[in-house]
């Protein structure tokens, strides 16, 4: 017990360290980069000792509690006979289990800014975003049980997305959400969704069983990540009158009253539930459908329900924390280094930009969930570093390019249009259980740093370069999409790489175990 702690405490402060060090580096007064007080030390310490601990505190968690859950599911539901049941539990959880999503609540907090906006509050865009989820989910599930191909569902659905990605770019009043509409996909899939669905998605494909178990193991995190685009598109197609972003420049921490940030944070203050309630009312649903279940299908023993509830105690403490830290240290923080960066070079905000983006994904506890279960998937095959390293590279470039567009002001579509086309290509190129990892990846990459630090830090720079009143949504926004597409394409490419390496050293084999005699024509009398 006492080495899983201090196995979690490592590998969460590995995780934190880095962008706190990157944020450091800069306030070096012969960098002269951003310009930090002595309290803004102070509660970048405080900052991060919360979110290491909040995120050890969730690895514990979610190892014995939501894991746990989608592997009870996951099993149960693919022994179903019923298929209403398998819908009706998989929708209702995988819909559930997405309010519970920090990165979720973090976007929201960014988007609907605007207190009085009618119609893209809080609630509509969570329940819009939820609702993608859960439906995906369950056609995700069924394409397990009914073993269809994971890259021609892929490429459906982006069809049918882009074709209404296309009537929104028509409209002039609406084209300038798309980046929203894209970041939500990417936002659905972190720290709370994918141990659920990584473990639903293994413990259907597992009972199911097949030579393809391996490969249907992942997907089911790339799948849900579709439905929210889809849902979002037609929300901002029905909607009108949504109001323009309002901006607000974060100040340093000042003085003694910092301390209180945190704090504030999880309870609830100024208008807000807090992150006590918040993730209280978003964990307590997933319990309860769970329980339902069990008590009517599983049925588990009282002392695995013990460990299930020890498990989600320690989930709930770790959110909130890590929330609390992110929304009342992080964000700020995020902005300050934005407009600090700003006030550069063109070249040295795109570079500080991609270095950022190298160590960011580092920071998402999704992403060590994903890459550990990889590994443990494929019997060791695929390194837990070779994928993060490759998922690096990728969402730094996503950064890079972010910092490109708040620099230009064009369009988003003008990257993804082209990040996708060449995602959907590569599908058909690169080895099955490497495009599942892919789109699996590039939705656990976009998580609750990435709104949380990376989203204001790009806001920050549009404030300072954008103009006197530059479009927050069409040019500070998308940020988080092209950190779910760049790692889909760069695992793509490492997939290719591996299978050309694969196909090499069989060649030399045969090559090696050939002789000159073996083509000789022997004939007999």
């Amino acid at each position: 017990m006492k080495n899983r702690y201090l196995t979690a405490i490592k590998s969460s402060s590995l995780s934190i360290l880095p962008i706190l060090l990157i944020v450091l580096v800069l306030s070096i007064p012969g960098i002269g980069i951003i310009t930090l007080t002595g309290w803004d030390y102070l509660m970048l310490s405080i900052g991060g000792i919360t979110l290491i601990f909040g995120l050890a505190l969730f690895q514990i968690g979610a190892a014995t509690g939501i894991t746990k859950v989608g592997e009870y599911m996951g099993t149960s539901l693919s022994k179903q006979p019923k298929l209403f049941i398998v819908i009706l539990f998989a929708l209702a959880l995988g819909t559930l289990i997405t309010c519970a999503e920090p990165s979720i609540l973090i976007f929201s907090k960014q988007v609907t800014i605007v207190k009085d906006n009618p119609s893209l509050n809080a609630i509509v865009l969570i329940g819009s975003i939820a609702l993608g989820v859960g439906l995906f989910v369950v056609i995700g599930v069924l394409r397990i049980i009914f073993q269809k191909s994971l890259k021609i569902w892929y490429l459906f659905f982006y069809m049918i997305c882009f074709m209404l990605i296309c009537l929104i770019g028509l409209d002039e009043t609406k084209r300038g959400f798309l980046p929203i509409i894209f970041d939500s996909g990417g936002v659905t899939t972190g720290s709370a969704t994918v141990p659920f669905i990584l473990a639903l998605g293994a413990g259907v494909a597992t009972v199911r069983g097949g030579r393809h178990s391996t490969n249907d193991s992942f997907g089911l995190v790339g799948i849900a990540s579709v439905g929210p685009i889809l849902t979002m598109c037609i929300l901002i197609l029905i909607k009108s009158n949504i109001s323009p972003y309002t901006y607000v420049a974060s100040e340093s921490f000042k003085d003694a009253t910092a301390l209180a940030l945190i704090p504030r944070a999880m309870i609830p203050y100024g208008g807000t539930l807090g992150a006590m309630i918040e993730v209280g009312i978003a964990l307590s649903p997933i319990l309860g459908i769970f329980f339902i279940y069990n008590f009517l299908y599983i049925k588990l023993p009282k002392n695995k329900l013990i460990k299930l509830l020890i498990g989600f105690a320690f989930s709930y403490v770790g959110l909130v924390l890590f929330l609390s830290a992110t929304s009342s240290i992080m964000s700020p923080m995020g902005d300050i280094v934005g407009r600090g960066i700003a006030s550069k070079s063109n070249f040295i905000i795109i570079l500080i930009s991609f270095v950022i983006g190298l160590v960011t994904i580092l920071c998402e506890p999704a992403v060590h969930v994903l890459t550990t279960q990889m590994e443990k998937i494929s019997s060791g095959q695929i390194k837990k570093t070779t994928v993060l390293l490759t998922l690096s590279l990728g969402v730094g470039i996503a950064i890079g390019l972010s910092a490109v567009r708040a620099i230009y002001n064009f369009s988003i579509l003008y990257l993804l249009v082209p990040c996708y086309t060449v995602a959907l290509v590569l599908m058909f190129i690169c080895p099955d259980i490497y495009t599942a990892m892919a789109f699996d990846s590039g939705g656990t990459a976009s998580g609750p740093m990435s709104t949380s630090f990376v989203l204001p830090m790009i806001i920050g720079i549009v404030s300072v370069i954008g103009g006197v009143d530059p479009n927050y949504y069409e040019y500070g926004f998308g940020v988080v999409a092209l950190i779910a597409i760049t790692p889909i394409i760069a695992i793509q490419i490492l997939g290719v790489v591996q299978n050309v390496k694969h196909m090499s050293m069989i060649r030399l084999m045969r090559k090696g175990t050939m002789d000159v005699n073996d083509a000789q024509i022997i004939h007999f009398d």
